[in-house]
């Protein structure tokens, strides 16, 4: 369009209105807008424009009619070609100006725990996301950050203890890892001597000692073995990186931040803030202990600084919004994330709803176990090729909130 209208002389006020890359529907605006400016006629404008349209092998015939309008005719011969190619080679994706490197952060489960309905959504959208980017030919890593960490963890394995005291030379046959974290959570909440035993593990854990580290790991094995189940049968691949990984850079991290003087103290506290207007991260907690936003610091750090990200993408529900806002004008307060270099995603999904319009939850009370759902899911499909009419309720709600 520039080049069509360099001839004339163009007004000021059209100054920046008409761009390089405007589309068909700016392009007719503009046709129809300009020959009062500039004294032509809409028909004289659509010659000028047909004139010097750019020969491509896309266009057969270009030509005005009636007032102005301009006619395109598409080349059946190229049409052609490029549907006989598409045929032969399959759908391939545009040339990319640059090839990055995409971490994709998403299901996430907790250690211990059952992966509910809600990491479904994450897990399905993450995978799907991965896979179109693959597709596009970028160099993309699926990360699987899982909690495997924190205080919870030091009444799992004081219960470990009690409940399986040869476990240092057996494997305990913990088959049901939810109800194990229900009976430890039990104990940790009603007998006072547990409790503090639990404190107990917890500081034995953080500083690696041997017997504890080993419960642990037996804790996480048990729980990785059932996320894998369900991958297998999503047809996922993701590579598990969690919060225990980055325990020792987020000490480093602290003392970044100190040293950076940007860590304000707060009753006990020491927080960050990005920005003045923002809620600030609690980098080190009252009792010395670290927080999730700890760990995200750390781990925004390792992914750009050592994973050589060009492109962040997290996979949440919505209401973790706030926190990637948080988590981005703090990592580039730090001088870790710089907006321009890096790209930045935070793809956040709605929580899966009842019938209520409230949390999706079984008749109990309890999270509906991901597990469960897909064996329901499966036996509508099964029912549903076989010819029965048949409906689920926890499927269709899943498929329609």
């Amino acid at each position: 369009m520039s080049q069509v209208l360099c001839s004339s002389r163009l007004p000021e006020r059209w100054n920046g209105w008409i761009g390089e890359e405007g589309g068909m529907q700016q392009m007719v605006d503009i046709l129809l807008r300009l020959p009062g400016g500039l004294k032509l006629s809409p028909r004289s404008v659509g010659e000028k424009i047909v004139a010097l349209f750019p020969k491509t092998p896309l266009v057969d015939k270009l030509e005005v009619a009636g007032p102005g309008f301009i006619n395109i005719s598409l080349s059946k011969d190229y049409i052609i070609r490029i549907l006989t190619e598409t045929l032969r080679s399959g759908v391939r994706p545009p040339p990319l100006d640059k090839r990055l490197r995409v971490v994709v952060d998403f299901s996430s489960p907790n250690i211990a725990k059952e992966m509910h309905v809600g990491h479904l959504r994450s897990t399905i959208i993450g995978e799907s996301i991965c896979r179109l980017l693959e597709f596009l030919g970028h160099d993309v890593v699926r990360v699987n950050h899982v909690g495997d960490w924190g205080t919870q963890f030091g009444m799992l394995i004081a219960h470990l203890q009690d409940t399986f005291p040869n476990y240092l030379k057996e494997s305990p046959p913990i088959e049901d890892l939810q109800a194990f974290y229900k009976e430890s959570k039990k104990r940790f909440d009603d007998e006072p001597e547990f409790k503090k035993r639990a404190y107990e593990c917890v500081v034995k854990l953080q500083s690696f000692e041997p017997e504890s580290t080993k419960a642990w790991n037996m804790i996480c094995d048990v729980s990785r073995k059932e996320f894998q189940k369900v991958y297998e049968r999503l047809d996922i691949t993701i590579t598990e990186k969690g919060e225990s990984f980055y325990q020792s850079r987020m000490v480093t991290i602290v003392q970044e931040l100190e040293s950076k003087g940007l860590l304000i103290y707060d009753e006990g506290r020491k927080v960050m803030f990005g920005r003045e207007q923002d809620i600030p991260f609690t980098i080190v907690k009252s009792d010395g202990g670290f927080t999730y936003d700890t760990s995200d610091m750390a781990t925004i750090k390792y992914r750009i600084e050592e994973e050589k990200a060009d492109w962040l993408i997290y996979i949440t529900d919505a209401g973790q919004a706030t926190h990637f806002v948080v988590l981005q004008h703090c990592a580039k307060k730090a001088g870790i994330f710089d907006p321009k270099k890096v790209r930045f995603d935070h793809v956040g999904f709605g929580v899966v709803l009842g019938e209520d319009k409230k949390k999706f939850k079984t008749r109990s009370g309890e999270t509906v176990r991901l597990v469960e759902l897909l064996d329901e899911g499966k036996q509508l499909l099964v029912k549903s090729i076989s010819g029965e009419s048949v409906y689920l309720r926890s499927v269709d709600t899943v498929l329609m909130n």
